[in-house]
């Protein structure tokens, strides 16, 4: 009776171990896959303006808040860290420079098809959207927020030519949209994106 007792008192504490062990793993796996569901919450909130996520402002916060943005299926169009985006010419992102305060400060690298205005204020509203105490969010340079740069002669400040910095405009459909008084951004680069559309040719 006693050897019987002893080896069910042995079982249990095996289990007792087991359950132990796993706990950090399972943890683990809770957390990727919460962050794997996560993958989609900025395409949730554009599509019915709820934010599901909400954060303290740190910095770790907003990064990943960016990540979600450029990782999501808007954000396919937008920079050039995906495949469909980079083909074309695009080669943007956006990362966090800073956090003081209620202030954010971001950096806007590369080319983007869209007016770079556009890509700070989609930033700007989804990092509010899930960190409410955010006051403010701007770039480090106002030159970062410029599509077109002027050169000019350093001797006569004579306008030699104007840079656009905005990614090729691959097919002409920015030039057509612009011309027939269409904001270029509400469509995105692609035919069948987001908020896709036809045009009519000029």
């Amino acid at each position: 009776m006693r050897i019987l007792l002893g080896l069910l008192l042995l079982t249990l504490l095996a289990r007792t171990c087991d359950a132990f062990v796993c706990l950090p793993a399972c943890c683990c796996c809770h957390r990727r896959n919460s962050r794997l569901q996560a993958a989609n919450e900025y395409d949730q909130w554009m599509s019915d303006g709820v934010a599901r996520l909400s954060f303290p402002l740190t910095e770790e916060n907003v990064e990943e808040c960016l990540e979600l943005l450029m990782d999501s299926e808007y954000g396919e169009q937008m920079f050039g860290r995906h495949e469909k985006a980079s083909s074309i010419g695009i080669t943007g992102s956006v990362s966090l420079v800073e956090i003081e305060g209620p202030e954010v400060t971001l950096r806007l690298d590369g080319e983007f098809w869209h007016k770079r205005n556009t890509v700070l204020g989609k930033a700007a509203i989804w990092l509010n959207a899930c960190m409410p105490e955010i006051m403010h969010v701007g770039v480090e340079d106002q030159s970062q927020l410029e599509d077109f740069e002027d050169y000019r002669d350093e001797d006569t400040g004579e306008l030699l030519y104007v840079h656009d910095k905005r990614s090729p405009d691959y097919n002409g459909d920015r030039g057509t949209m612009e011309y027939q008084g269409i904001d270029p951004d509400f469509r995105g680069p692609f035919p069948s994106g987001t908020r896709g559309f036809n045009i009519n040719p000029a």
